[in-house]
């Protein structure tokens, strides 16, 4: 049991959330049945129901109230009203059955003040705006274009082996290395940019300057008391604003240098396919090409920069990770898959993934039981709604998560195997959103986080670090909490699985040449 971390009950229940701006008061409808009132804890004046909540982990709170208030539960916490459902089956009538209701976004200052008022997560849904941007991302992310990406994603895999090899004590870092090479390859043809200091830095502050400001917590304090971005720099106890200032200014500068980067290449024919060069060659010249050109910048410094691809995916391998070291047997399970199907005269690539069923449950599983964010980005109705005889009152956000799994702490990948060895039908998709607000770009993050998943079973195994006398270090999984969850730094020992394992014997596997270079630690 993994009592200590934040376990978001996948298997216990969907947890959604929905946030409104304004107090949810007596609202009416016209329709000829009386509308229930929904169940909840009572709340306090002013404070409504955060006296009884787990700030650090809400969702063992939603949990909890579900055996007492059962699978439509609401709820106030300070002036902001949430609504949580412990059904999936509910949350497929809502956010699916029901998308054209339940598919915009709350209202948030707090976004612009974070520089992610561009970004298509937060956008009000149907707008102008957030349609350009949308066909942007399809049109370079959709399902048909993921095998145009598989060589870079393969590429930057091994060249993640070779830092794990020489520096198995640093996973965190080359987890990081290896998402930005990928994604700096993918939006701006620049993978080599990795290498450059100035701009990792920049980058991984700007992520982690969004991950704080749009946390659960520091979003409901600034909800409630605006003023507290509206203090000069200067004042003491202005947090919030500093914050929002470095934020601002971190995203505009990561927006412009790799934006402008692209450009320079594009003037001189030098530059290869990626997201930008291709949205800017798509371009049709009209009155709408300022608007292209800035949604093209916009989307590209989000899906670069943005707390999904860069966070979320270095999160997951961490989870993946401890995952392996807790749980031996699956690991050895996963060698015995991949030494059968691929071999060791290789490495494993795409076209290996049908015929490894085992590392694929793995991987839904790892997506499954700690998911990296537990709270999702809320969502909100367009309109006033009845539910099964429940006033759900417009401006309601919510995010979810399905109750379907027995034992939720145990890390089982047999949960997606029928008898037979065979993949069962549930891929995990809702880790990436529902209905017409499901993720863009999930295709792309699913095939990242699998060939690095499989290239490290390939060549690693995961244990427990060991001491001076050579005894077993015991870990106690810990869990960050905020918009993103991941572990805390847990020690691990990785070692290659072969016996004579060499840079020499990767660049046989890989045809990688001996210029592959060790970036350094972030």
């Amino acid at each position: 049991m993994l009592d200590d971390g934040p376990v978001f009950y996948l298997a216990i229940s969907a947890l959604a959330i929905f946030t409104v701006l304004g107090c949810c008061q007596k609202y009416r409808l016209s329709h000829s049945q009386p509308q229930l009132t929904l169940p909840g804890p009572k709340p306090l004046p002013v404070l409504g129901n955060m006296l009884s909540l787990d700030t650090a982990r809400p969702w063992l709170t939603f949990s909890d109230w579900r055996s007492t208030y059962g699978n439509i539960i609401y709820a106030r916490l300070l002036n902001k009203p949430i609504l949580v459902i412990n059904s999936e089956e509910i949350a497929k009538d809502l956010f699916e059955r029901r998308s054209n209701i339940y598919s915009d976004r709350t209202q948030s200052f707090v976004y612009e003040a974070f520089a992610s008022d561009f970004n298509l997560a937060f956008m009000q849904y149907g707008d102008s705006r957030w349609r350009l941007h949308r066909r942007l991302l399809h049109q370079s992310f959709n399902q048909a274009e993921i095998p145009t990406y598989h060589a870079a994603q393969l590429r930057s895999a091994h060249r993640m082996l070779f830092s794990l090899l020489q520096d198995p004590g640093n996973c965190e870092s080359h987890f990081r290395t290896y998402t930005v090479s990928f994604v700096l390859s993918l939006i701006y043809d620049c993978g080599d940019k990795v290498k450059d200091d100035h701009i990792v830095h920049a980058v991984t502050s700007y992520a982690a300057l969004i991950e704080d400001g749009l946390a659960p917590t520091a979003m409901m304090l600034m909800e409630t008391f605006p003023f507290l971005l509206q203090l000069p720099s200067w004042f003491p106890g202005a947090t919030f604003k500093r914050a929002s200032t470095k934020c601002i200014q971190a995203g505009q500068h990561v927006k412009e240098i790799l934006f402008q980067h692209v450009k320079e290449k594009m003037s001189t024919s030098d530059t290869g396919p990626c997201f930008v060069a291709d949205a800017l060659n798509r371009m049709h010249f009209s009155k709408e090409d300022d608007a292209i050109k800035t949604a093209v910048k916009e989307v590209a410094s989000i899906a670069f920069t943005g707390v999904l691809p860069l966070i979320q995916t270095v999160s997951t391998l961490l989870v993946f990770l401890l995952a392996m070291i807790l749980n031996p047997e699956v690991q050895a399970k996963a060698h015995e898959e991949i030494d059968r199907v691929v071999g060791k005269d290789r490495l494993p690539d795409f076209n290996d993934r049908p015929a490894l069923p085992y590392v694929e449950a793995i991987l839904r599983e790892t997506f499954r039981w700690h998911p990296v964010t537990p709270f999702g980005v809320p969502h909100a109705t367009t309109t006033s709604d009845v539910y099964n005889g429940y006033f759900i009152p417009k401006g309601l956000a919510m995010t979810h998560d399905p109750k379907k799994y027995p034992n939720p702490d145990e890390f089982k990948p047999e949960r997606f195997l029928h008898e037979d060895g065979s993949l069962t039908s549930d891929t995990m998709s809702i880790v990436f959103g529902w209905g017409r607000r499901i993720c863009p770009g999930r295709h792309v993050a699913d095939a990242s986080v699998w060939i690095a998943i499989v290239n490290f079973l390939a060549f690693f195994s995961a244990h427990k670090a060991r001491d001076e006398r050579g005894v077993d270090i015991p870990i106690v999984p810990k869990f960050s909490t905020g918009f993103t969850i991941h572990p805390e730094t847990f020690p691990c020992r990785v070692v290659p699985r072969l016996p004579d394992a060499s840079a020499k014997t990767l660049m046989h596997l890989t045809g990688l040449g001996p210029s592959v270079y060790i970036t350094p630690k972030f």
